[in-house]
């Protein structure tokens, strides 16, 4: 976007803001949609440039945060200060037995992007054995062969992807910007110990095996390209495209059974609004099951304990709940490097499970500054446990309690420790002996399982990819069908990480685009 065009729309949008924070709006017959889109993140942002393109569909979009104004958003190597700020949900899980009781931060974003707009911007589709789990539990359309050609229309590679034919879609993707002597050491020191190393390989073709190289990332020119630039943007003048930021959900309302408005609270202002086709929630795995369970849908006891009517005995709403949990390494340095974002990284397998790879390292650490350490962070990449999701009360504006049930499934732990193995090995290869060090975490002296597990269990937190709280599939716990309508309701599709039966082993972002990509089809069927 010019910069005159993004200066006009980020005054425009204020300006909005801060009439509606002076009087209640007057519901007028503007206030009627064909579609009402909730989130404008990684699935929200495509759905609603998809569903606009005809002049003729209204499409509402409702955003709990605003505009994507803070001026970190756009340097990639400083995300890890946008979390905690005005742009974070700032959510949290409750104490988590597999962490010794601690309680995790969950960053996610909420501002125009969502979590593309505070991430590392690490791109990766994911590997196509998840997809072709998904359609075992789904059904064929799910397949990798079947999603490809949704991923290739989003994206617009500079360099180009294994299986890219240059369909130059609206999503920038870009080769790394930033490597430096710690990601070639992380390369080199992979690649003696037998692992393939290529600064040339993205992660992104079709069978992602084990190996290393440079993530590709979610780049424009050096600066970020969030979900919010290449689809939203781009397509703010269209008279039959509204957006509404500052606008958090209350609640979905039904005739019978069938979704027909949704209310939600701006500027502290209740509003409502009219949809004749369809809701899309694509507001998270967070906030997608709460906004289900606050209208009605959900597991009915849970719904009852907060006096909540219960529409539809939903009981996988908010089960299901699985994160990639992250383990960090640091090493004293021997010399200082420059700042850089994630651009290196390694996928490799355990061993304790078949399939795709279940370890993914990450090199770099959200740093513009100079680093004066080695560190890095491997995450188990296709975890068994599973937590949970439930609402704290009926206010809407109330944060969910968060139970990720991080190594409740001792596979987990397992592969885990496979993982801090495999991280002191690379760290002590060849490559490394001019930069790293004395150990500091975990120190060099913890070296018995007991003390390895331990040390996890002390510091593992997040790596930033919940999911699967609104489930695709089959059976009495699956929550929407395979092409992503809540079952049992008319009018109302989930369409987010939420809905992945299984998150994929990577970075989450690509699969959210996709989805959104096939929500929009799905619904303009």
């Amino acid at each position: 976007m010019h910069s005159n065009s993004r200066r006009s729309f980020i005054k425009s949008s204020l300006a909005f803001g801060a009439v509606t924070a002076i009087a209640p709006r007057v519901l007028r017959a503007v206030d009627e949609f064909d579609f009402v889109v909730i989130g404008a993140g990684s699935s929200g942002c495509v759905i609603a440039n998809r569903l606009s393109a005809d002049p003729q569909t209204r499409v509402l979009l409702l955003e709990a945060g605003g505009p994507d104004v803070h001026p970190l958003i756009p340097v990639i190597g400083q995300w890890t200060t946008l979390s905690g700020s005005e742009v974070d949900w700032k959510y949290a899980t409750e104490p988590e037995p597999g962490l010794g009781g601690r309680t995790i931060p969950w960053p996610r974003g909420k501002t125009y992007g969502g979590s593309s707009a505070i991430s590392a911007a690490a791109y990766v589709r994911g590997h196509q054995s998840d997809f072709d789990g998904w359609a075992q539990e789904c059904g064929p359309t799910w397949s990798y062969r079947d999603v490809l050609p949704w991923f290739r229309k989003s994206e617009d590679n500079t360099r180009g992807l294994s299986d890219y034919h240059g369909v130059g879609g609206p999503m920038a993707v870009a080769d790394t910007t930033d490597p430096h002597a710690g990601h070639e050491a992380f390369l080199e020191g992979v690649r003696d110990l037998g692992f393939a190393a290529d600064p040339q390989w993205n992660f992104n073709g079709a069978q992602q095996e084990h190996g290393a190289g440079y993530y590709q990332k979610n780049l424009k020119d050096g600066r970020r390209h969030s979900a919010a630039d290449g689809f939203l943007k781009p397509i703010m003048n269209r008279p039959n495209l509204t957006v509404r930021p500052w606008s958090q959900v209350k609640r979905l309302l039904f005739t019978g059974m069938r979704v027909t408005g949704v209310e939600y609270i701006r500027q502290s202002i209740v509003e409502r609004v009219t949809v004749t086709r369809e809701v899309i929630v694509s507001a998270g795995a967070i906030e997608s099951p709460k906004i289900l369970m606050v209208s009605g849908l959900g597991p009915a006891d849970h719904l009852r304990e907060h006096n909540i009517p219960v529409v539809l005995d939903l009981p996988g709403v908010g089960a299901n709940l699985h994160d990639h949990p992250r383990i960090g390494f640091r090493w004293a340095g021997l010399t200082t490097l420059p700042g850089s974002a994630v651009s290196a990284g390694l996928f490799a397998s355990s061993g304790i499970n078949r399939g795709a790879p279940d370890l993914q390292f990450y090199v770099g650490r959200g740093l513009s500054a100079p680093d004066p350490a080695i560190a890095f962070s491997v995450v188990v990449a296709r975890p068994h446990s599973r937590g949970r999701l439930r609402l704290r009360s009926a206010d809407p504006l109330a944060p969910p309690a968060i139970h990720a049930g991080y190594f409740a499934d001792a596979r987990d732990m397992d592969v885990a420790v496979e993982g801090v193995r495999l991280a002191r090995a690379i760290a002590h290869t060849k490559g490394y002996e001019r930069l790293r060090g004395a150990a500091e975490s975990p120190p060099a002296t913890e070296v018995s399982l007991d003390q390895v597990r331990a040390f996890i269990r002390r510091t593992a937190s997040t790596i930033y990819h919940p999911g699967g709280t609104c489930r695709m599939g089959r059976g009495r716990d699956a929550v929407v069908d395979p092409t992503l309508r809540v079952r049992g309701v008319e009018g109302l599709r989930v369409a987010d990480a939420s809905v992945m039966p299984t998150v994929v082993n990577s970075q989450t972002h690509a699969a959210c685009v996709m989805i959104g990509e096939r929500a929009a089809d799905f619904a303009l069927d």
